[in-house]
């Protein structure tokens, strides 16, 4: 049991390393996993039990949560701005991202609409009720140019959204990084022999 234990965190080493492989300095399972490993090359084989195998497959399974957790945080405000940081406990912070989120959409709309040739709009052309060749004709009557300033505006609010984005996802990473280096995000393994199988969950006070 022992031995398979050993080839699983070397597995998990292996497959940290290469999740993480764009980051410089080690993840907190690869520091974890690296702790345990050079805890079992100075131990006997022999004299390891369960409950020591339990403890090191612990504290592997609370840092890889810890890992989620964090990058939880990051790609929900990656994906909508302030996410992370409701994820994290800031509803402050969440509530000014997600605003200028809105605001930028809301404003490439606008904008991009009143820069829209006037034979496009909806006070000149009625798109419910024209045919759809008379929309298309409508359209096309226009030059590329004509739609450049428009499609502009909107090429603005994509670049102001993704620069939110990434302000917002790192702000909500440093937050969760904070939240479990103050204890108030905590994870605790639980183990137990469930039918044919070993099984390993987790619990999250916050």
């Amino acid at each position: 049991m022992t031995r398979v234990f050993v080839v699983f965190l070397i597995f998990l080493s292996a497959a940290a390393a290469f999740a993480e492989r764009e980051v410089v300095s080690p993840s907190p399972v690869q520091a974890e996993i690296s702790a345990a490993l050079g805890e079992l090359s100075s131990t006997q084989i022999g004299t390891l039990t369960v409950g020591d195998l339990e403890k090191l497959a612990g504290r592997i399974a609370v840092a890889a949560r810890s890992t989620q957790y964090v990058q939880r945080a990051r790609m929900a405000s990656l994906m909508m701005p302030g996410a992370g940081q409701f994820m994290t406990g800031d509803a402050g912070g969440g509530s000014l991202f997600l605003a200028a989120d809105i605001a930028a959409h809301v404003g490439a709309m606008v904008g991009a609409y009143f820069l829209l040739p006037a034979n496009v709009r909806f006070d000149s052309l009625d798109y419910l009720g024209a045919p759809v060749g008379s929309i298309k004709t409508a359209w096309e009557a226009n030059s590329f140019m004509s739609y450049l300033p428009s499609m502009g505006v909107m090429a603005g609010g994509m670049l102001v959204k993704g620069l939110l984005g990434m302000l917002s996802s790192s702000g909500a990473a440093n937050l969760a990084r904070k939240n479990l280096a103050e204890g108030k995000v905590t994870f605790a393994p639980t183990f137990g022999f469930m039918g044919r199988g070993f099984g390993m969950g987790m619990g999250m006070r916050f």
